[in-house]
């Protein structure tokens, strides 16, 4: 058992291009940066190489989010059955909070192996993600099998040590928005 959770089919095609066609006309775009030790954004594209549009949240009214949350949530619902010890954990919620980000390019990618529970975000449990298009490349855990991009695809694992990840190398364009369920 590894906790990844595969769900496939989630978002449709016309709405991966909706999605997508958002991202592209945003005046939002941002290279993506990391956060250091004091919480200060800088950018390392030895780290991580995206554009990125971050502060959007489930909650906002707007066309993303009101694609995303609906289709999220019961993805959320359908891990929590099959790992019923969460239930175990003091009270936990999704976190309001994530990122669209778009990869372009041999050297895009977030190329470093990391996790998602670390300095300044110790309260996440769970990582979400959708894939938007069929790329070439997905996701790269260290211990377990590589998570192939796919269109409408929704992946959900824990944000712990046990499941270092990266971008597999990048070929092309891939479109991914991600999140978090935290503890509340």
């Amino acid at each position: 058992m590894n906790y990844i959770e595969i769900y496939d089919n989630v978002l449709t095609k016309h709405e991966c291009e909706i999605l997508i066609n958002q991202f592209e006309k945003s005046e939002d775009h941002k290279p993506g940066y990391l956060l250091d030790s004091d919480g200060k954004e800088i950018i390392d594209t030895d780290w991580k190489q995206s554009v990125e549009i971050k502060n959007l949240f489930l909650s906002d009214g707007s066309i993303i989010s009101n694609i995303i949350k609906p289709r999220l949530l019961p993805c959320i619902d359908k891990y929590n059955r099959k790992y019923r010890s969460l239930s175990a954990l003091t009270s936990w919620q999704y976190d309001e909070g994530y990122t669209f980000k778009k990869f372009e390019g041999e050297d895009a990618g977030f190329k470093k192996w990391h996790t998602e529970h670390c300095v300044g975000s110790l309260d996440r449990i769970f990582v979400w993600a959708f894939y938007l298009n069929n790329a070439k490349s997905g996701t790269e855990f260290m211990h377990y099998p590589t998570v192939r991009a796919k269109m409408g695809r929704c992946v959900i694992w824990p944000s712990s040590w046990t499941h270092v990840h990266r971008s597999a190398p990048n070929k092309g364009v891939k479109y991914y928005v991600s999140g978090w369920v935290t503890y509340s």
